[in-house]
């Protein structure tokens, strides 16, 4: 957020939110969804994905996440719908 409105102050107040959101799900990593993210990675030559992309990609997968928030339009190549306004 910071890097696309270039402003700290709504960073701050952003992740706040989504810290505290009582709708929002953080999903966390462990073992077994780090070597699939690795996997994922490995496999996907053909779409410009970061391993945080990756990772993100396994992971919403996993959990039956079909829309995803991103400035990045390489999740749609993955299957994904990119949503991209807020």
């Amino acid at each position: 957020m910071r890097a696309r409105t270039r402003n700290h102050k709504l960073s701050v107040q952003l992740g706040t939110d989504i810290l505290t959101s009582k709708t929002i799900v953080l999903l966390k990593t462990d073992d077994g969804a780090l070597l699939g993210s690795w996997d994922l990675y490995k496999q996907r030559s053909d779409v410009a994905l970061s391993f945080t992309d990756s990772t993100i990609a396994f992971l919403a997968k996993k959990h039956f996440i079909s829309d995803i928030f991103s400035y990045d339009a390489h999740f749609g190549a993955l299957g994904f719908h990119v949503l991209n306004r807020l």
